[in-house]
């Protein structure tokens, strides 16, 4: 048998675009589908809004970092604390001005105590810190990636729950109306094969950003390492002098 030419087919053809169309097929959708295809549609607006934002928080903590590294560096070099804690709160969209400013307080507080103690270790306790900063900032770009990969795991399985109630409905509807006339069976085919188009739609972008934003969470982490190795190095050489 022709495939082109099998009933089926013709079928489809012979439905046109208005038949198929996205509207057309939610409106003749079956209840349980309707609420799939509400859901899936749910998820592609929140998997959307973390997008944007995620997108928007990196672009706006890479341009306040570059701002940042250059005041405080050169403030930390001259021995301007206040100048450098200054450039941590005017630039605080950068997610490494909060775990230096951190490790700059703690040090400080640890100088006073060398005051009183001359064998005190001053570094230490500012590695400790800058590592539970470089912890919590972690958490901070975490924001929303437990839902981009619970979107990018589950939406294919709802859109495949969706089919198979879509065929479910066609079983149903040969019970009901028989296989003679197979446009009446054209509409469910299409609601089945339409839903787990959507789940795929929703599905495949949400696991590239889920990438993308890893990679540029490790880089921001990349990034805080190697300005907290930085500071510390000039702390180190503070204390050697002292």
């Amino acid at each position: 048998m022709n495939l082109l030419a099998s009933p089926l087919m013709l079928a489809l053809a012979e439905g046109g675009h208005d038949s198929f169309s996205p509207k057309e097929l939610f409106m003749a959708a079956s209840p349980a589908n309707k609420i799939i295809i509400i859901l899936l549609f749910v998820l592609l607006a929140y998997q959307i809004y973390v997008t944007v934002e995620r997108f928007v928080t990196y672009a706006q903590s890479q341009q306040a970092s570059d701002k940042f590294l250059k005041a405080f560096m050169a403030a930390l070099r001259s021995g301007d604390f206040k100048a450098a804690k200054t450039a941590a709160t005017t630039h605080n969209k950068s997610h490494i001005a909060l775990v230096l400013k951190h490790g700059l307080d703690i040090y400080e507080y640890e100088k006073q105590l060398k005051t009183m103690n001359t064998t005190h270790d001053a570094i230490a306790p500012v590695e400790r810190a800058i590592a539970r900063g470089t912890a919590e900032v972690l958490e901070l770009l975490k924001k929303g990636m437990s839902g981009l990969a619970t979107i990018g795991a589950l939406a294919p399985f709802i859109g495949l729950l969706g089919t198979v109630i879509g065929i479910i409905k066609v079983f149903s509807d040969l019970k009901t109306k028989g296989a003679g006339d197979i446009n009446a069976l054209a509409g469910s085919i299409g609601e089945a094969l339409a839903t787990t188009a959507l789940g795929l739609i929703v599905a495949i972008p949400a696991v590239w950003i889920y990438n993308l934003l890893t990679g540029k969470q490790d880089v921001v982490v990349t990034n805080i390492n190697n300005a907290a190795s930085q500071m510390i190095d000039e702390f180190i050489r503070r204390e050697s002098q002292a």
